[in-house]
């Protein structure tokens, strides 16, 4: 009986996993795609400074960035620039203490199929509940990315400004 029911569960086995396909062991995860163009677009906009109104950012090696849409396992790494994860609620405060500043976030992050990515940076200011100050500046850029082999590499961009 013992040996019956063995065989009846391997068979099964077997049949429940035809037609199914093994892992692609190329398929990146979700998450690595999205820290790779996390990366490559914090790069963008702070390194090769594309991000609209860099020059006003109070100190353009520690750079703060709202944890607006960005995955929890997400950790900033550009040389030389110093990026401060921060919500909402933290950025306020900050404002309110120390002063309006312009910071950053991403607003979309998107991979419309495996081949293909955008993102949506931005910058704005934060203002402190006692600021009268009417800012005409902030802006951001979009990029669209496709994979090349194991890279990405830019399709397209358009940037603008407030």
């Amino acid at each position: 009986m013992r040996k019956t029911c063995g065989i009846v569960l391997a068979a099964l086995l077997i049949i429940a996993c035809q037609g199914q396909q093994p892992p692609d062991p190329q398929a990146a995860p979700a998450e690595t795609r999205e820290i790779q163009i996390l990366d490559l677009a914090m790069e963008r906009a702070l390194i090769e400074k594309k991000i609209p109104d860099h020059g006003l950012l109070a100190d353009p090696r520690k750079v703060i960035l709202s944890d607006r849409n960005l995955p929890a396992e997400w950790k900033p790494r550009l040389a030389g620039v110093e990026i401060v994860v921060l919500s909402k609620a933290e950025i306020e405060t900050r404002a309110n203490r120390d002063g309006d500043f312009l910071f950053i976030y991403v607003s979309e992050l998107s991979f419309p199929d495996s081949d293909t990515a955008s993102i949506r940076v931005h910058s704005m200011w934060a203002k402190a509940k006692d600021s009268n100050v009417v800012y005409l500046s902030g802006g951001g850029f979009v990029v669209l990315y496709e994979k090349d082999g194991d890279t990405w590499k830019e399709a397209s961009s358009a940037s603008w400004i407030s």
